[in-house]
């Protein structure tokens, strides 16, 4: 795989089952053969409409066959896809497009560019469906050529492009595929988006082992259940809005969820109590793992060591990558999966010596054990003491009438600042039963000044607590 890049990560899985059926999409099957077929006609007309190496080209695709496609096709003429949420609004997505300097702008029916970018603009159907295309020879990338520039999810500003290599993508992969030891056994559903860095790696790594994939246009938890129990599917990624819609079900305990190995949750802490009512109920657990757009594979629980697995811990650290802490207990990695820097920004966030400052305050204990404590500038510096909204939320969470809780900081004349609580609630609740609740888990200093039932949390398309726009609802005191 690494010496014929990312796109012959296909490349290869053609030679080897070229009949064997790859990726499920609305009722159709494609092969292998088939897949590789279009990404080969693709990559013709893309070349023949002036991509090539280096040309960076957005994707403004829905999850379909097309967006792999298109990306194994650019791939394959040494060019960088370039991958902003479809769903963005306009100006989320020309901030994007001009952050990255995008040459062109691939789009899907119904998906136009913003009007500043049309006249760059190429249709995806016609470009990547055609039924036959000039030649376009494959190029051997050099594992340092940009290749991929995902977007970060924007939870205290505007997204930032990180831009991965070639190898740095293709480390990612090795990664994924090395820690979830995936095999051609196993059946993926896909209902995260292909446009976030783990449903592009995600795709490729099942692609690479010969596992079949499943792609929803977007997520459908009906849908979604009905695939796992019919197609016996092994690995589900599952992110923060998808599990709440789970839980919530009154049937979960009666839907036969044996196949699934585990429920994979990556990117953010997971909610303990979430997390213990789901698999009380269906018998599956949380394989719990630590990433981000700028170092996809970070951290991972030993898959093959159940018994280690833990819920406040993303586990140690992967294959190839190496974790230091500095003197104020921020988190800085090294390995394959670290992005070469940022999008039209220079940013101290990389290193000159290939360490990424990943913005968090973690503990490593002796053994190697990577517990991840809060972002440094989400933490509440409460009369000096400094608080964490995850332990906060963490704690909440486990009241049984607590659906999911967010926390912020306000300014406060007192003490400096003040934790704020956003709660959805399961059932009736009150701010004395989660104080009391409290009582006996967080310092006093810790506990909210102040409860908000709402209806929802802010989240990013990703699941992430959009902890900016949190922010500005603690500030609102109309």
């Amino acid at each position: 795989m690494t010496d014929s890049g990312y796109a012959g990560i296909l490349a290869d899985a053609a030679v080897r089952w070229p009949d064997r059926s790859t990726l499920h999409f609305e009722g159709a099957t494609w092969t292998y053969g088939d897949l590789h077929a279009a990404v080969l006609r693709a990559s013709g007309h893309l070349a023949a409409a002036g991509v090539g190496v280096g040309t960076r080209v957005a994707l403004l695709i829905e999850n379909s066959p097309l967006y792999l496609i298109a990306q194994f096709a650019l791939a394959r003429l040494g060019a960088v896809f370039v991958t902003p949420n479809p769903y963005w609004t306009t100006r989320e997505t020309s901030h994007a497009l001009q952050a990255a300097r995008v040459d062109w702008v691939l789009h899907s029916d119904g998906m136009e560019p913003p009007p500043d970018s049309a006249d760059a603009a190429l249709p995806a159907e016609s470009l990547l469906l055609a039924s036959s295309s000039p030649d376009a020879p494959a190029l051997r990338p050099d594992p340092l050529s940009h290749r991929y520039i995902p977007f970060s999810s924007g939870t205290t500003g505007m997204p930032k492009g990180a831009v991965h290599t070639d190898g740095s993508l293709c480390g990612a992969v090795r990664q994924l595929r090395h820690h979830l030891a995936l095999s051609e056994s196993d059946r993926i559903q896909i209902a995260l988006p292909l446009c976030h860095i783990f449903g592009t790696t995600m795709s490729a790594a099942a692609i690479s082992v010969g596992a079949p994939i499943t792609v929803f246009r977007r997520f459908d938890l009906e849908e979604s259940l009905r695939h796992i129990v019919d197609a016996g599917v092994t690995v589900w990624p599952i992110a923060g809005a998808m599990a709440q819609r789970l839980v919530e079900r009154p049937d979960l305990p009666d839907l036969d969820l044996s196949a699934l190995r585990f429920f994979m949750w990556g990117g953010s802490a997971v909610p303990p109590g979430l997390a213990r009512r789901i698999t009380a109920a269906t018998g599956v657990r949380f394989l719990c793992s630590y990433g981000m757009t700028e170092a996809m594979m970070v951290a991972f629980n030993p898959v093959a060591q159940p018994d280690l697995w833990r819920l406040d811990s993303p586990g140690f650290p992967t294959e190839g990558t190496a974790l230091r802490l500095t003197d104020a207990g921020e988190l800085e990695v090294r390995g394959p999966s670290v992005a070469a820097g940022y999008a039209g920004v220079r940013s101290e966030a990389f290193t000159p010596d290939g360490w990424f400052r990943t913005g968090d305050l973690a503990h490593i204990d002796d053994d190697g054990r990577v517990t991840i404590v809060d972002r440094i500038k989400d933490m509440i510096k409460v009369s000096g003491f400094q608080v964490s909204p995850v332990e906060v939320e963490s704690a909440l969470s486990e009241h049984p009438d607590v659906a999911e809780a967010g926390v912020v900081g306000r300014p406060d004349a007192r003490d400096g600042e003040a934790p704020v609580a956003f709660v959805v609630s399961r059932a009736v609740v009150t701010e004395q039963a989660l104080t009391q609740h409290l009582s006996t888990r967080l310092a006093t200093y810790k506990r909210p000044r102040e409860y908000r039932f709402v209806d929802a949390l802010p989240r990013t398309v990703g699941g992430k607590l959009r902890r900016r726009a949190l922010a500005e609802w603690a500030n609102d005191v109309s």
